[in-house]
């Protein structure tokens, strides 16, 4: 029985561990930085990697 327990569990940390394929990958619409300005928003994305997505705002009118 612990067999399968330990089976269970290494199939459920793979899984976990693994990307989802249905996610769409996010790019970047503003530039990648380590550190974005004060009029910037901040995003995570793919392309940009460990750095930032620094994307500005825009006045509403």
């Amino acid at each position: 029985m612990r067999v399968i327990y330990v089976v269970l569990a290494v199939f459920l940390m793979a899984l976990m561990a693994t990307p989802a394929k249905s996610q769409p990958k996010r790019s970047c619409r503003g530039h990648c930085s380590r550190t974005c300005g004060k009029g910037e928003r901040e995003e995570h994305t793919e392309d940009c990697g460990r750095m930032h997505c620094c994307l500005t705002h825009r006045k509403r009118k």
